[in-house]
């Protein structure tokens, strides 16, 4: 899925992303101000360079509403007449941007070093501001630590456990801090930077708790209004998807295989059922294949079946792929739309591999499982 990163940026990192485009426009015989913003300081790093002011629902970073040129000292003022309370930026020449929550009517002082903005930077008259940029740090760094790992991991397997342990402590302490930051700023624009830091799927509600906070706090602001847009718009997907909870039955699938013969998933019931979405285009599900081939043929015995529902476009890539990767199982199905798959739609698929197990009964057991996951719910069936 596409990733569309609004505002909040710095080098490398951005404060939150979402999985669609929610846009306020404001046509311009419409505009208002609400106050005047009055921002100065002084940069180190910054002499007799320019700073660009903008808004991300106003042009972007790559139309700023302003230019402001810093004086020998690097040191610089701007006044500007805001059409909006919302979370503005000051980018410098070096491509960092420092972010500044406004309301109309401010009046902020801002000192800091250029070679890190958001790290070095303080402000006099916006403190949710400092305290934004400072979580924007922390949550950085604990970022680019899991990614350096992960690619340790990587390229030695073998250190994964290894790994693991080093980092589990960093995000525990992260994410305690996280937990401190909500509630310490749950009434402040501030608020917003923890978005990204808390799993949609996992800590629902404190995501929702959180676009509910600044929907309070800061109502007004259309990077807020965009935000509870998408928010309203997951929770309709996932009101689509309850069914996918464990014990719910799963719906059912009819549809025709290579050879043009109608295949139904209820007609595996009595067996526990891998309902395993993929391509032949989709490079992760092809590397995942060999390990369902691997349980296929270790539990195919003992009541297991995969049932493979395709998002190929070709017949012809379809068929040969199933070939290539050895998939020796007979359940496999495909209406040939890619993305508009039926039954894709009708099991939220946005991304794949994505795969659904099911009981003998039809119920669902898990999503997503896969690799030592799914190895290790079929030993607890199966028992061995």
């Amino acid at each position: 899925m596409t990733k569309l990163f609004i505002v909040l940026l710095s080098i490398g990192f951005s404060a939150f992303s979402y999985g669609q485009t929610y846009s306020v426009t404001f046509p311009e015989q419409e505009v208002k101000t609400v106050g005047t913003a009055v921002i100065t300081g002084q940069f180190v790093g910054a002499e007799n360079q320019k700073i660009a002011f903008g808004n991300q629902n106003l042009g972007g970073v790559n139309k700023p509403l302003r230019n402001i040129l810093c004086d020998k000292e690097g040191k610089f003022a701007l006044s500007y007449d805001l059409p909006f309370k919302d979370y503005y930026y000051l980018k410098f020449q070096n491509g960092q941007l420092l972010n500044v929550i406004l309301h109309g009517g401010d009046s902020i002082k801002i000192y800091g070093d250029v070679k890190n903005v958001q790290k070095y930077s303080n402000f006099i008259g916006s403190e949710e501001s400092e305290e934004m940029n400072q979580f924007l740090v922390q949550y950085g760094d604990l970022k680019r630590t899991e990614d350096s790992l992960r690619r340790v991991a990587k390229l030695d397997p073998s250190k994964a456990n290894e790994v693991n342990t080093f980092f589990q402590p960093i995000a525990v302490s992260f994410y305690q801090k996280r937990d401190k930051f909500i509630n310490t700023y749950q009434n402040s624009p501030a608020l917003i930077v923890a978005v990204n830091a808390v799993d949609q799927k996992k800590e629902y509600s404190t995501y929702t708790k959180i676009i509910e906070l600044l929907g309070t706090s800061y109502g007004e602001s259309p990077t807020v209004k965009n935000l509870q847009a998408y928010a309203a718009n997951l929770k309709k997907e996932r009101e689509a998807t309850k069914f996918l909870e464990p014990g719910n039955q799963a719906k059912e699938i009819a549809m025709n295989n290579p050879d043009g013969k109608e295949m139904k998933l209820s007609d595996l019931k009595g067996k526990v059922v891998l309902i395993d979405f993929w391509a032949s285009w989709c490079r992760p599900c092809r590397a995942e294949n060999p390990n369902v081939v691997k349980l296929y043929n270790h539990y195919k015995d003992h009541g297991f079946e995969v049932y493979s529902v395709s998002l190929d476009g070709n017949l012809d890539a379809w068929k040969k792929a199933i070939e290539q990767d050895g998939l020796v199982w007979p359940n496999h199905v495909s209406d040939l739309k890619k993305w508009n798959n039926g039954a894709a739609k009708d099991y939220g698929v946005k991304s794949i591999p994505f795969t659904v197990l099911i009981d003998k009964e039809g119920k669902v057991i898990g999503t997503n499982l896969r690799g030592p996951a799914l190895e290790n719910q079929l030993k607890t069936i199966f028992g061995h």
